[in-house]
């Protein structure tokens, strides 16, 4: 059995073909996406996934999450008294998802294809094998992200030629890629990205803002506290024009035009990236036969808009 993983910056997730169908393996709680967090229980006890991400939120000097932006660099974490590495913490998710697939398949799992940002390079891209090795997975292949979101489409399965552009803007990175497809072949025409920009980013910006307009002292454990609220807040802000956000005994009340202009300098930091990745691929807005916007944040409303106003096509 060869699983299929997403190793992602803000969640993760392991799937499976099963009487030839792709399935999504879920945890004990029924959850699909396991945080990409690593924590320290005050007792010392390691902390992977939901369980680390509710540990982060009470202290979040207690471990690391957005480990997945410094892989292939010398970056370190400091906690449990000792430092730790982006392989090493990145090898605790993947050995999580390992344990989930192994639970819901009831047999011993070591192979995997993980999907990794297009403009990973070297460095990046053999410090995720390292990760799998350390977490007891031999990996079969790394795989582009646009690459598997072309394929999770079907657009290999098109007969014409055809050019499309990925943009994926997930939770800590962002990537635009335009891929060539012909006779069942995807090939990586072009990619741009920008490693330290993401959903988490905007959640950020947003959280600035709410500090301002309530007035708090800006210090991370106010803002550690305040972030779980103003990320379902940007979330109904993705489908509502207005959304109420509560904190100690107050409220207020957030449009979709606030989003906006908290993270406006963030936006605009897409526009080139996406204009450089189609002068490299040598194509116009017009030249594409369709776009796939992967990744949670392209939910956002104002990230369509971007599209709309520079003049690509929707799939």
């Amino acid at each position: 059995m060869i699983i299929g993983i997403d190793l992602g910056t803000t969640n993760s997730l392991v799937a499976c073909m099963r009487d030839g169908r792709p399935e999504v393996l879920t945890n004990e709680l029924g959850e699909r996406m396991t945080p990409s967090a690593v924590a320290l229980a005050e007792d010392g006890l390691e902390l992977v996934g939901r369980a680390a991400h509710d540990r982060l939120v009470r202290e979040p000097s207690s471990g690391v999450r957005r480990f997945k932006r410094d892989m292939g660099t010398p970056a370190t974490y400091r906690f449990g008294r000792r430092n730790w590495s982006p392989i090493e913490c990145s090898a605790r998710v993947l050995r999580e998802l390992k344990r989930i697939a192994e639970l819901r398949l009831e047999q011993p799992v070591e192979r995997a294809v993980i999907s990794v940002p297009a403009y990973f390079h070297d460095p990046p891209r053999q410090a995720t094998l390292d990760a799998a090795e350390l977490a007891g997975l031999k990996v079969e292949r790394l795989i582009n992200e646009p690459t598997a979101a072309a394929l999770a489409h079907g657009f290999q399965e098109r007969d014409a030629e055809s050019e499309l552009l990925v943009f994926d803007l997930g939770g800590g990175t962002f990537d635009v890629t335009v891929l060539e497809l012909f006779e069942g072949v995807v090939d990586v025409r072009a990619s741009a990205g920008i490693s330290q920009l993401g959903g988490e980013d905007y959640s950020d910006a947003l959280v600035s803002a709410v500090v301002e307009r309530l007035g708090l002292k800006d210090d991370e454990a106010v803002r550690q506290a305040l972030r779980p609220a103003v990320e379902v807040v940007k979330r109904r802000l993705a489908i509502e024009e207005r959304a109420e956000l509560e904190w100690d005994g107050r409220r207020v009340e957030l449009g979709r035009d606030d989003l906006v202009k908290a993270t406006a300098e963030l936006t605009e930091r897409l526009r080139p990236v996406l204009v450089r990745c189609l002068r490299d691929a040598e194509l116009g807005f017009a030249d594409l036969d369709g776009v796939i916007l992967a990744g949670g944040a392209t939910r956002m409303t104002l990230v369509r808009e971007l599209l709309d106003e520079v003049g690509c096509p929707r799939c």
